[in-house]
């Protein structure tokens, strides 16, 4: 099996899959703490593995993903005592991508965009529609949406503060308005606060969902011929509301890592 493995300032979420088939069998998801070591580290993924019936033995690579510096290397140390010395690969600096990245500073990208990306092609390609432009949407602590050419060419996006870091605010920075659930039927006309809140959060990041990638579309001047992906924690709840049509991958980062490490690893 491969661990693909992807740490964001949220969660740090595992994926494992099949050698033969690359089919993603089991996945996990455990929080984010700066402050745990890799001994720590390696405890709780070894007790979760335990408890999925895994057997670790199996494992003979990794890929690991990265936007929290500080864990890094806890991380790549914690699996390397659970594992051994398993080929792992950094997503980082130098790594095969499999696609051209078209921006000022490539190193500044965020690995789980490379990663969002390198899916999304290796989609396009098994569909014989790898010259298709398309716009990919990351919907976690922030909201992430950038841009792939008619070229295969990743060239830049946008980046603004996410669902969560909405609800969160409006909450903590106001002495009336309520932390709500996304949970429920949205309208625009809220009858409550509950209801307003959870319009202003859904209804508006549907808008801005919608609103870019009409420009994204416009600068790009490919029309209607843009095909758009979703991710993240909060993008199923949210591109319902949209009027693209928006294909929603749940696991699209991990299948990215997985892509990335076949191309970087020789058979």
């Amino acid at each position: 099996m491969l661990l693909a493995v992807e740490i964001d300032n949220s969660r740090i979420n595992f994926g494992l899959f099949d050698q033969h088939t690359e089919e993603l069998i089991q996945r996990f998801e455990i929080t984010t703490d700066i402050r745990k070591t890799s001994d720590e580290y390696a405890v709780t993924v070894a007790a979760i593995i335990k408890y999925y019936g895994i057997d670790e033995k199996k494992v003979y690579g990794a890929v690991i993903a990265s936007v929290v510096p500080q864990l890094t290397d806890t991380v790549k140390q914690a699996i390397t005592k659970l594992f051994g010395s398993i080929q792992t690969v950094m997503v980082g600096k130098g790594i095969k991508t499999g696609f051209p990245i078209k921006v000022d500073n490539p190193s500044e990208l965020g690995t789980d965009l490379v990663a969002n990306a390198a899916a999304v092609i290796d989609i396009l390609n098994k569909e014989n529609i790898s010259k298709c432009p398309c716009v990919i949407i990351d919907m976690g602590t922030a909201t992430t949406i950038f841009a792939v050419n008619s070229n295969g060419e990743y060239i830049g996006g946008s980046i603004m503060a996410g669902v969560g870091m909405s609800l969160e605010a409006l909450h903590g920075k106001t002495a009336l308005l309520p932390n709500v659930s996304l949970a429920a039927t949205v309208r625009a006309i809220g009858k409550n606060s509950q209801e307003s809140v959870r319009s202003g959060v859904v209804l508006g990041n549907a808008f801005m969902l919608d609103g870019f990638i009409n420009k994204i579309a416009d600068e790009m001047k490919c029309g209607d011929s843009v095909e758009v992906f979703a991710t993240g924690e909060y993008a199923e709840e949210i591109i319902g509301y949209c009027t693209h049509k928006i294909r929603y991958v749940k696991d699209l980062t991990l299948n990215g890592l997985l892509c990335i490490y076949k191309n970087n690893i020789k058979a």
